[in-house]
């Protein structure tokens, strides 16, 4: 048990004004915390611990009083929530915290750190998505802080309803909810909550993904592509090299692709470090893939195989920025050639990867071999990830047992 009281110290100053302090009692040990305030004893109200209202400090006084007691409580209840012990020294450090001090419970502040550090790491992408996430829960919870203890499934739950009222998707919602819970993960993993408070194990988001069709060009598609040159437009002729660099080299980012330097080539091979997963891979450039970088290279500005980055010291921000905008030059550019060609499908950069791993798929490459072209770290990613393509196999079974109508 603790007891905790504002009073006023036995012992009056010079000027005859007594000390607020704050005495604390655990387990048969007290102490005493002055506050650096002092009052007259008729200024002192005992019964309910607060200066009376004809003192002028009155205000800023019962304001620090209730707010110390407001940190005590939530120390205690915090403690016993955890089913964890303290002593009257926790007490009393927890007391005089600073306010600038971050809580180690507020789970706010551990998200921020875990921004702080992909963005350290040079993981904007990850920290963008960590970035918003902890955005819409701010914007949600309306408070500066949020206990881990306090994010439960009830919380949760009318999360999920909070963003649904707004027009949120399942694939939105989900993206939210994994990133929480990898946040929570982490701060189990560094042991800043017990794995027993754990809302994961009943809020299940398995179901919240983007089924959304993947879209990708067949091998005639894309051959509709190739012979077709837009010599009179440099953009849509920059934004068709690109995509099909991306395709020729096994689906390979835009990020990566704009990263590549003449360190990453030798002889006709390319060598990288893929971004999303810190993955190596090598392999041969084919002939056409050497074609696009022999002629984008001439005209590079700097050690870089294609003229997309400006300078060779660009932050990791620099970079993320620079992505964010040629992609959506490209992509729009992607649009106009598809209406030119008269294909009815919405293509992006990114489709040039699934546009790789269906050809893959369709020409009955094992998942293994498909998994280790595509960098991924995971089988089970890859096996996620053909799930949502097409599968030709299946589409000739079903013709065969409808051929005879």
């Amino acid at each position: 048990m603790s007891t905790v009281k504002f009073t006023l110290k036995n012992i009056p100053n010079k000027n005859k004004e007594y000390s607020i302090i704050l005495v604390l009692v655990k387990d048969r040990k007290n102490t005493s915390i002055s506050i650096g305030q002092t009052c007259k004893k008729e200024d002192w109200c005992f019964d309910s611990c607060r200066l009376k209202t004809n003192n002028t400090k009155h205000r800023s006084i019962n304001r620090f009083i209730e707010k110390i007691n407001l940190r005590i409580d939530d120390f205690m209840h915090e403690r016993k929530m955890l089913e964890e012990s303290y002593s009257l020294s926790d007490l009393v450090n927890e007391i005089k915290r600073e306010d600038t001090k971050p809580n180690s419970l507020d789970y706010f502040n551990f998200h921020q750190e875990v921004i702080n550090e992909f963005n350290n790491s040079g993981k904007t992408g990850s920290a963008k998505i960590n970035k918003d996430t902890l955005a819409s829960l701010k914007k949600y919870h309306q408070k500066d802080q949020l206990k881990f203890t306090e994010l439960n499934v009830e919380f949760l739950q009318k999360y999920d309803s909070y963003l649904r009222s707004r027009g949120g998707i399942d694939s939105g919602i989900g993206i939210k909810m994994r990133t929480i819970r990898a946040i929570y993960n982490k701060a189990i993993q560094r042991k800043i909550i017990p794995d027993r408070f754990y809302p994961f194990k009943t809020v299940k988001i398995s179901n919240l993904k983007n089924e959304n069709k993947k879209e990708y060009l067949t091998e005639n598609e894309i051959k509709l592509i190739i012979n077709k040159d837009f010599i009179q437009n440099k953009k849509l002729q920059f934004a068709k090299d690109m995509y099909l660099f991306s395709f020729y080299c096994r689906g390979m980012n835009f990020i990566d692709l704009m990263k590549l330097n003449h360190t990453n080539l030798f002889e006709n091979r390319i060598s990288y470090i893929r971004t999303k997963t810190g993955v190596h891979l090598e392999f041969k450039l084919i002939s056409s893939a050497q074609e696009i970088l022999n002629y984008y290279s001439q005209k590079s500005f700097n050690n870089y195989l294609f003229p997309v980055l400006l300078n060779e010291n660009m932050t990791p921000l620099q970079l993320k920025n620079r992505e964010h905008k040629i992609l959506g030059q490209i992509n729009k550019s992607l649009k106009e050639i598809l209406q030119v060609l008269e294909i009815n499908k919405n293509i992006t950069f990114y489709t040039a990867r699934h546009s790789f791993a269906t050809y893959l798929k369709f020409n009955n490459v094992s998942i293994d071999a498909v998994s280790e072209m595509l960098g991924h770290t995971n089988i089970k990613t890859t096996q996620s990830y053909l799930s949502k393509l097409p599968n030709k196999k299946l589409d000739t079974i079903v013709d065969n047992v409808f051929e005879k109508f």
